[in-house]
Parts: structure tokens; C-alpha cells; sequence
């Protein structure tokens, strides 16, 4: 039988493959080491409830999806890419993020009407 630890770690290598986060990307997020998010994905590491926790929100899942048995969301393709884009952006600093808007305005600019 496969242990709650391991069911856990399994969730978050698999919502941190659907985000397209390494390892290093996502401990780093997460506020830990790489080498513990690797036992920790593997189950043979015990982590605490509040580093379950900060993983879950670099995840933008809620921490109970870890525990569930079966995968009960399922997050539209566009979500999923806004999930990716906001994940690249959180650690940023308030000039980069705002350095991103405009050149996304610029890019979605309508053009003049003539």
C-alpha cells in the first residue's frame, strides 16, 4: 500500500510537471532545497504541514488537493497557462512586472482606426 507520503509527493511532481517547474524552480518558490523537494517527492522525507502549505500555493492549489485520492479539478488549458505565466512572475520585482504589462499591452494594442 502506498503511503500518504508518498501519495503526496506523488501530487506535487505531477502539478509541478503540469506547471512546467523544475524542481530547483519550485523549491526556490516554495522557500526550501531542491534535495528536499526530491525527498519529499519520492515520500521519504516527512515535511511539516506548513511547507506542504507554501508548496501549494507556488502550485496555486489548494493544500487539500495533496491529500485527495483522485485528482477531482481539472483546470481549463487557459488557466493553466495563466497559472504558468503568474508562476514566472511572482518572484519578479514590481519594475519587472511592470515592464511585462506594458510590452504585453503593446503587443495586444489595438491598432488606430483610419
Amino acid at each position: 500500500m502506498e503511503t500518504i507520503y508518498r501519495m503526496v509527493g506523488k501530487r506535487i511532481r505531477e502539478e509541478r510537471k503540469r506547471l512546467k517547474l523544475t524542481q530547483e524552480e519550485l523549491a526556490e518558490k516554495a522557500d526550501i532545497t531542491a534535495n528536499f523537494l526530491g525527498h519529499i517527492e519520492r515520500g521519504t522525507k516527512r515535511p511539516t504541514l506548513n511547507t506542504l502549505k507554501k508548496i501549494a500555493d507556488v502550485l496555486q492549489i489548494p493544500i487539500v488537493a495533496l491529500f485527495a485520492t483522485e485528482k477531482t479539478y481539472r483546470l481549463p488549458r487557459e488557466d493553466l497557462f495563466i497559472k504558468r505565466f503568474m508562476s514566472l512572475l511572482r518572484d519578479k520585482k514590481g519594475e519587472e512586472k511592470e515592464l511585462v504589462l506594458k510590452i504585453a499591452k503593446m503587443i495586444f494594442k489595438k491598432p488606430a482606426r483610419k
